[in-house]
């Protein structure tokens, strides 16, 4: 009966909303005003759909299952919109913000609070005057369509068009109309596009031309590929980068030209890159540097500094608080070579990386000495960096809310820098806090996890091994030291750990110019010990652990040496906006100390030999107006070696929650299709606790869009599971079989809901599972059991799951 009450009304909000929506509003609309409510472009073959929508110079009202929902929600706002008021409200607000002014008299500090205060009132009422109300942001007002705003856009895709190559392009459009609706159609023919073929150079400057002809192999234009503005572009770019960091410092943009030919060539343009002299004659001039300062402290005028000269670099500053050695490495500037604008700028981005500088400049100055003929073409370089506060501080307060649980947490941690006075880095912090859990032995249970713990690392920037010194310097190396401590305290146990770490890190580039889109971290020692204290187990976890002897063994006090590699792949941004790729890839060894004669054993704590290895892959593609894209691959498989049986508990792999297969709760799908359940008076109760595995597949999709302003929406659906490598008479249909395993994937699916807050997103995510592989009763088909109610309470017999998390699940 809840079941039906539930989809009823479900059924009932639907119809309501379509009833409501279900037709254009177009009652307010002038006599000869149309509404434009689609735009369709036709026959594009090459060029993507995306890039034309985002031409359009007019956009059409958004429509679905023939409503305009978004101009609907619009109108209704604009029922409430009263500018005259808020207008009144203004001026109210002025003049309370001159009343207050009067009264703060001469006091500047509460002058400025009463500035800040009424400044940003002011500013508000303006912008719900010109966007309009809440409603009026989350709908869109009317696309009245405007023949002017068609001919334009159709000029814009005509300018595209030529710049991708596409000359001989024809471009028409239909407009139909059904009442006062307008329907546009976009008729494209891209015919044969325009291809480079044969190029020449017109450059008077022997030197210059001797300089591009010799790097003609890595030019921008090639031979068959398409004529497009992007690629001339490209290589005005590369000429002039490759001039600007072989000694040309004068040289500028402007004088390079490109000639293209495209008369009687066919479909072939011939390209004449020219590169102009200097207004003033001769010919370009090719600089070195003489000196090269390098200032490590503010200036205090009337004082002078200290100089310190390391391999022809001249430190100056009023006291030498950074190592000659450190900086040293960091540096792409020297005297007697040519100026280069490369390593201007690789200088100021490995200054920037260590940290220890608040920013950094490079300037330069022409030498003009007539009592020195040799100066003639030479610079001086002077390094700025001005340092960074030595002690920072950083406190965080806030409140996770986890199984429908808040949990209150706090951080603090201290940064020192340049602790040695080689650009090291000390990092200390404490943390602690609450979190609401499920229950591992009861799933109708929330209990309240307390963790709290410390931490500290030490940084040095480059690789302390022998010979690191001067090892991959390029390459921003650093050397990490960390050693951590955590408790954690359950209601079924308390149990501690404590952590060291040696890691290698260093991260490369494309190009020397972009940021880092590959790290390394390369940890040849990784120590946790582990402590259980295994009278504070209660009685129910106890049970369990008794019903999966590996699951106990595994939980057992111990101690876990590794070596690992990870390597991390990301050309994406923060906000996860362009077309990009994400790979990261981690391989684990653990235990080969034991093999090499090295008893790490303490006081009988249990050992670990094992691997494991986890490649994960995602993409993001555009698809434009904020809509994109994106999926992910995730696999894994960790497994006991040599005279091991046993896997430790963190290294296993778990299915399931916020980030994996949504439609299920954290750590509580699989493996295989086992169902967690006890006979309990010859019935069968399912228990659903967590569930480690060896072996890990997942896969994710979503289309994500813009719904309004800060308010994204996502369409996802989830697949995957975990398996254990070998039969677990404890655990029936847990083991992965290669002839079988695509049958045992769970899939989910469902909507999410994002407020993209700038800071952060926090996302809320309602899934519902469609095929359950462990089939409670052999029913494996379940998305017909859906229930709303799902979603806000917690039973055994659930279908469906709400996930509230901080960022993307990928």
């Amino acid at each position: 009966m809840v079941r039906l009450k539930s989809r009823f009304y479900i059924f009932g909000l639907l119809i309501t909303i379509l009833f409501s929506a279900g037709c254009v509003p177009t009652k307010d609309l002038g006599e000869d005003e149309k509404l434009l409510v689609s735009i369709k472009p036709q026959g594009l073959q090459q060029i993507e759909v995306a890039e034309i929508e985002n031409l359009y110079q007019q956009q059409p009202n958004r429509m679905f299952l023939g409503s305009a929902p978004y101009l609907v929600v619009y109108n209704i706002g604009k029922k409430f919109y009263n500018p005259p008021k808020i207008d009144e409200r203004i001026l109210e607000t002025q003049e309370k913000w001159r009343t207050k002014y009067r009264e703060a008299g001469t006091d500047s500090a509460k002058i400025q609070r009463i500035r800040n205060r009424f400044s940003n009132r002011i500013a508000r009422l303006r912008e719900k005057k010109e966007e309009g109300n809440f409603l009026m942001q989350l709908g869109e007002p009317p696309a009245i369509y405007d023949s002017t705003l068609m001919v334009q856009t159709i000029d814009q895709i005509s300018i595209f068009m030529n710049a991708n190559g596409y000359f001989k392009h024809t471009i028409d459009f239909r407009k139909a109309e059904k009442g006062k609706l307008v329907y546009v159609t976009l008729n494209i023919s891209e015919k044969e596009p325009y291809r480079y073929r044969n190029f020449k150079y017109n450059i008077p400057d022997s030197a210059v031309l001797a300089l591009v002809q010799a790097t003609q192999k890595d030019s921008k234009l090639k031979s068959n590929e398409l004529l497009t503005e992007e690629s001339l572009t490209e290589e005005r770019t590369r000429v002039y980068d490759l001039l600007r960091n072989n000694g040309y410092y004068d040289f500028a943009r402007a004088y390079i030209e490109f000639l293209v030919d495209t008369l009687d060539t066919g479909n072939f343009g011939d390209v004449t890159t020219i590169i102009q002299n200097p207004e003033t004659g001769g010919r370009h001039q090719v600089y070195s540097i003489k000196n090269v300062y390098f200032k490590t402290d503010p200036d205090r005028f009337g004082i002078p500094r200290d100089t310190i000269t390391y391999n022809n670099i001249n430190y100056v500053a009023y006291k030498q608080r950074y190592s000659t050695r450190i900086l040293d490495k960091k540096v792409d500037i020297s005297p007697g070579h040519k100026y280069s604008q490369l390593n201007t700028a690789t200088t100021q981005r490995k200054l920037a990386d260590l940290d220890v500088f608040q920013f950094n400049n490079v300037l330069y100055n022409k030498i003009t000495d007539p009592a020195d003929s040799t100066s003639t073409n030479q610079l001086n370089a002077y390094i700025n960096a001005l340092p960074s506060k030595r002690f920072q501080e950083t406190t965080e307060l806030g409140l996770n809310y986890t199984e429908r649980t808040p949990g209150p947490f706090s951080s603090i941690r201290l940064r020192v820098r340049n602790v040695f006075g080689g650009a090291e880095n000390l990092d200390l912090g404490i943390r602690g806090g609450f979190e609401g859990q499920i229950s591992l032995t009861d799933d109708q249970k929330t209990v309240m996890i307390k963790e709290f713990g410390g931490d500290m690392s030490l940084t040095f920037p480059f690789i302390i091994a022998p010979g690191g010194r001067n090892m991959l310097s390029k390459y921003s190396p650093r050397t990490r030291i960390y050693t951590g401590f955590t408790n954690v305290d359950r209601q079924e146990y308390k149990r501690s750990s404590y952590e060291f770490s040696l890691d290698y890190i260093w991260q490369k580039a494309r190009t020397p110019l972009q940021s880092p889109t590959l790290q390394y971290i390369f940890s040849p020692l990784n120590l946790t010990i582990v402590q259980a204290d295994t009278n504070t187990f209660s009685g129910d976890f106890q049970k369990a652990l008794k019903r999966y002897r590996s699951f106990a063994e595994s939980f057992r006090s111990g101690i876990i040496s590794s070596m690992s590699f990870n390597l991390t792949y990301n050309t994406n941004d923060f906000a996860q906006t362009r077309n990009a790729r994400f790979f990261r890839g981690l391989v684990e060894v653990g235990g080969l100390s034991q093999e090499l004669g090295v008893d790490l054993r303490i006081n009988n704590l249990e050992t670990f030999q094992f691997v494991r290895f986890n490649p994960d892959y995602r993409r993001y593609i555009p698809l434009g107006n904020k809509r994109y894209f994106v999926y992910r691959i995730n696999t894994g498989i960790a497994s006991p070696i040599l005279n091991a049986t046993v896997l430790p508990y963190e290294k296993h792999f778990f299915a399931g929650g916020a980030s994996s297969v949504r439609a299920w709760q954290s750590r509580r799908l699989g493996p295989g299709t086992f169902i967690d359940s006890i006979k309990v008076d010859d019935t069968r109760e399912f228990v659903e606790s967590e569930q480690p595995g060896n072996i890990l597949i997942e896969a994710s999709t979503e289309y994500r869009f813009n719904i309004f302003s800060f308010l994204n929406g996502a369409l996802f659906v989830d697949a995957g599971n975990i398996w254990t490598l070998e039969n677990d008479p404890e655990r029936p249909g847990s083991s992965f079989q290669f002839n079988n395993f695509y049958k045992e994937l769970a899939v989910g699916t469902g909507f999410g809901l994002r407020f993209d807050l700038t800071v952060l997103v926090l996302r809320f995510d309602f899934a519902t599972k469609v095929y359950d592989p462990g089939g409670i009763n052999g029913k494996k088909f379940v998305l017909g059991d859906f229930r709303f109610s799902d979603f806000f309470t917690r039973s055994r017999s659930n279908q469906s799951n709400l996930n509230i998390g901080i960022g993307y699940p990928f």
